[in-house]
């Protein structure tokens, strides 16, 4: 008697198994996703009031970089690697030249990337130089990148160049330091005094 009975109850247990996995989302079956949490940086050191000298192959001081405060992260614990930056506070650059005046940058903040090869600066960025007869050409902007090593910057934010008698307003901007050459990029508008 319990045999004929046993084969309609499994039919009836298949059925309602059945029924309860049609209505059920195939999300409930699937493991959670488990978002990875953001990995806390720490920096490996911290410096303090920083300066930094570089020299050509002459022996000559091609830049001074200074920094009230630089963290730098290694991505990698084990060895430096491209990927390592710097995060900086109070951050200036002078770019020194044989032929020509220097070329003094500061900015708040600041960032380097590829060993300081490039270095992200933002905040208050200015950029001035002092030529021979003592006239200040300076040039501020939001945001500027720099390429010590081949003394150029650019930049995509509006930038405000002010020289002797004149000032100009241009979105875009590509300077190219050693050779005191600007290349200013888009909607340009200036003030010429005589």
């Amino acid at each position: 008697m319990i045999k004929s009975w046993l084969a309609p109850l499994v039919l009836i247990a298949l059925t309602i198994i059945f029924l309860l996995f049609w209505d059920t989302p195939p999300q409930s079956f699937l493991k959670p996703k488990v978002q990875p949490q953001a990995a806390v940086k720490y920096p490996s050191n911290i410096l303090q009031n920083t300066a930094n000298r570089e020299y050509d192959d002459d022996g000559q001081l091609k830049s001074i970089f200074e920094a009230k405060e630089s963290r730098y992260f290694q991505v990698n614990t084990k060895r430096r690697s491209h990927k390592d930056y710097a995060e900086l506070t109070e951050p200036k650059l002078t770019l020194l030249s044989a032929n020509a005046p220097p070329w003094f940058i500061t900015a708040d903040q600041g960032k380097t990337k590829e060993n300081g090869e490039i270095i992200h600066l933002w905040g208050n960025v200015h950029i001035w130089q002092k030529d021979t007869l003592g006239q200040i050409s300076e040039l501020t902007t939001p945001y500027l990148v720099v390429k010590p090593e081949q003394q150029y910057a650019e930049t995509d934010k509006p930038v405000m160049i002010i020289s002797a008698g004149s000032k100009t307003n241009a979105v875009g901007m590509k300077a190219f330091l050693q050779q005191d050459t600007i290349k200013l990029l888009s909607n340009v508008r200036g003030i010429h005094e005589p």
